[in-house]
């Protein structure tokens, strides 16, 4: 029987290197320890554990909450938080991206390993529910979306406030694996969407899919130099599939 494969994501390295020690001692296999949300990100595109543990305090932009929150979106893989946090706050924080179980530290590994058993037999029985009652989910989060879009601002989640994002603002978009970067004048923001779910959201007159990994703002292009964008000192390629709409939506003299 095939090892469950566990996912850790703890800043402090000796925590980490213990944690990883003990789960492997009960038989489990972990496939990465890493101390930011970034990096757990990459890491669960490449192994595709069956839980991820991650602590709420992390290197990087991210905090873990964040980084469930990006999780919970792109994927269906169970998550566990472990933190010395227990205040009010960070809590309802947490609750917002339905863990499948919150531990206090200090706790013990017999603690964890009943967590661990708990969450994945429950993801895998969310999993199971009937195709017809995912799909009305689906379809009542969409229109319930919907109603809150604005159409020229997005809104994008920075630690725990929201930041409203002009769309005027926004000069690129660059996909990172199940994330994407926006880049406006004054920040470079990471966003918990794809960049596939992102241009559907930026308005086709202003913006334009140029490569398979970059969306550009058209009226910011400021050179094209042999199969490059040039906007504000960065160089976005032109994929070769792109190229030829591109150059029909410039005024070339």
């Amino acid at each position: 029987m095939a090892k469950m494969k566990l996912l850790i994501a703890e800043d402090d390295v000796v925590i980490a290197q213990n944690l990883a020690f003990s789960l492997e001692e009960l038989g489990y296999e972990v496939c990465a320890t890493v101390s930011s949300g970034e990096e757990l990100l990459l890491e669960v595109h490449k192994h595709l554990p069956d839980l991820a543990i991650l602590d709420i305090t992390l290197e990087g932009k991210l905090d873990g909450i964040d980084t469930a929150a990006i999780l919970s979106k792109a994927s269906q893989i169970p998550f566990i938080f472990m933190t010395a946090l227990s205040d009010k706050g960070t809590i309802d924080r947490a609750k917002q991206t339905n863990p499948h179980a919150y531990l206090v530290k200090p706790f013990d590994i017999r603690t964890l390993q009943s967590s661990i058993e708990v969450a994945i037999h429950n993801a895998s029985a969310r999993q199971q529910q009937p195709a017809s009652i995912a799909s009305e989910s689906t379809a009542s989060a969409t229109t319930e979306s919907d109603n809150y879009l604005l159409h020229d601002a997005l809104f994008v989640k920075v630690r725990n406030r929201l930041e409203k994002v002009a769309l005027r603002d926004i000069v690129w978009a660059e996909a990172q694996d199940i994330y994407c970067n926006i880049k406006t004048p004054q920040h470079l923001y990471l966003v918990s969407q794809s960049l596939k779910n992102l241009e559907q959201r930026l308005p086709g007159k202003d913006f334009m899919r140029v490569h398979r990994s970059y969306i550009v703002r058209l009226t910011a292009i400021e050179a094209i130099e042999d199969n490059n964008i040039l906007i504000g000192g960065k160089q976005i390629p032109i994929g070769n599939t792109h190229k030829e709409a591109l150059l029909k939506r410039l005024q070339i003299l």
